[in-house]
């Protein structure tokens, strides 16, 4: 499966926050619209949809912490109608690879909230391990992209 990524803008924002995750899920993860409005105040923020072809399955929300400098994945969602096919995990290795690019980064955090199993999994199988640390009430993982491999 092939996935790509493109920068939310005027013309694809209303499909980005059309996005849904599932009804349990929906305290997992602040919703599109949030981020979108987020990424205006705190313009480190970068908003991107996972598209298959020209139809946007996902979002995610990164960036470079201008208080230490390190990556952050914010936010990484699929759509409740496509969630289960594959498209996380595509989005993710997609977003990995973009950020490892841009930034010439060595390591990528995120945090995930705890009951989050499914997307901890995800994280995980990508191999993010945990730091030890917590984001609020989140533990924080950490990619080490010296040991990363996009198989």
């Amino acid at each position: 499966m092939t996935v790509t990524l493109r920068e939310i803008t005027i013309e694809n924002f209303v499909d980005a926050i059309k996005l849904e995750v599932k009804e349990d899920q929906t305290n997992f993860v602040a919703s599109n619209a949030a981020s979108i409005a987020q990424s205006k105040f705190h313009t480190f923020l970068e908003c991107y949809g996972i598209y298959e072809d020209e139809k946007m399955v996902g979002f995610s929300a990164f960036g470079k912490n201008p208080e230490d400098g390190t990556i952050w994945l914010v936010r990484h969602m699929v759509d409740k109608n496509f969630q289960g096919k594959g498209y996380g995990k595509a989005g993710l290795k997609t977003v990995i690879k973009f950020l490892k690019d841009k930034y010439s980064c060595t390591e990528i955090y995120l945090d995930v909230a705890e009951e989050n199993e499914i997307a901890t999994n995800l994280y995980i199988k990508a191999g993010f391990k945990l730091t030890g640390k917590r984001h609020e009430h989140s533990p924080i993982y950490k990619l080490d992209l010296a040991d990363y491999s996009e198989d």
